[in-house]
């Protein structure tokens, strides 16, 4: 029987989605939680019982290959999982494990760069030689293609625009460092920027919605307080735009690409920030890279973005 169909991971901190891929076409998705305090084996095995349910039936005679996007730093020459903080995995051959099982060939890469994969095979960024795709979640990550092929670097870990410093004395990132463009732009540092100023006494209508427990301060409810027109809740957002551009414009003097594409849980929020976005970008980038009037797009796929980028590996 010839080899039609390929397999999908996406491993979340959260969440294992597993879907049966036909081209951009999911077959059969089924969807476990991680629960990764359980820890290394328990997530594996409930990778290997994903898979065999997404299968509905094929067996591994007519799936060209297992593609697996892991948030961390992933070395996909070998399939190792080096580090992921959400996993708390060190060192993990993933690839390894589940070609042990299935016998077929598995590949694992990071999940913002499975995610730019779907983009290249099958969305917004199709047709493309050059573009970057940025998620922009409750952290912010990259991929890159540039002249056609997918960008991995030295030691896997291209694309991590996320923590590019903006500011050297900046508010503190959750790598540890300081300044860096997730601690600006990420849905946890605008969550962060709204709970100071509302600890340094900043009248709020978002005081009232959490009941003044700076706990209670998540990206949905600076967004209704922004429906509202909140002035912190629209000065922080606004200042997402304001970093995010600065972030693009270099971007673009580096690598000049066709295009930028915009995913993530922040793009719920594009309409308070894409105007000062555009404007910061458009007054930071190099003119002599280009026109800038059509560089922003949204990426086409949300949820199912790095399931289908794994499916997409072997295609």
């Amino acid at each position: 029987m010839s080899k039609e169909y390929s397999l999908g991971i996406d491993l979340g901190g959260t969440k294992i989605a597993a879907g049966l891929c036909e081209g951009e076409k999911i077959l059969k998705k089924v969807v476990f939680p991680t629960s990764a305090s359980n820890g290394t084996q328990h997530i594996l095995n409930t990778m290997i019982d994903a898979a065999e349910q997404a299968m509905d039936g094929h067996t591994v005679d007519n799936i060209l290959g297992i593609g697996i996007g892991a948030a961390g730093q992933i070395n996909s020459e070998t399939g190792e999982v080096i580090y992921s903080p959400n996993l708390n995995w060190y060192n993990v051959p993933l690839a390894a494990s589940l070609e042990s099982k299935f016998k077929i060939p598995v590949k694992v890469l990071n999940d913002v760069r499975a995610a730019t994969v779907a983009e290249q095979k099958f969305g917004n960024g199709k047709g493309y030689d050059s573009f970057a795709n940025i998620f922009v979640g409750t952290g912010v990550g990259s991929g890159f293609v540039i002249n056609g092929r997918l960008v991995n670097g030295a030691t896997n870990s291209a694309g991590e625009i996320g923590h590019i410093c903006m500011d050297p004395e900046g508010p503190l990132c959750g790598c540890g460092k300081k300044g860096c463009l997730e601690a600006y732009c990420s849905g946890t540092g605008l969550e962060n920027y709204v709970k100071s100023e509302l600890l340094k006494g900043t009248k709020s209508i978002i005081s009232l919605m959490t009941e003044g427990s700076t706990e209670l301060v998540k990206g949905p409810i600076i967004g209704k307080a922004a429906e509202q027109g909140d002035e912190l809740a629209l000065r922080a957002i606004k200042r997402v735009g304001y970093y995010l551009g600065i972030g693009i414009a270099n971007i673009h003097t580096l690598l000049n690409p066709d295009v930028v594409l915009i995913g993530g849980g922040m793009t719920a929020l594009k309409q308070y920030y894409m105007p000062t976005l555009l404007e910061t970008m458009n007054t930071y980038i190099l003119p002599v890279a280009g026109k800038s009037e059509h560089l922003i797009k949204e990426a086409k796929f949300e949820n199912d973005a790095v399931l289908l980028g794994g499916a997409a590996i072997f295609l």
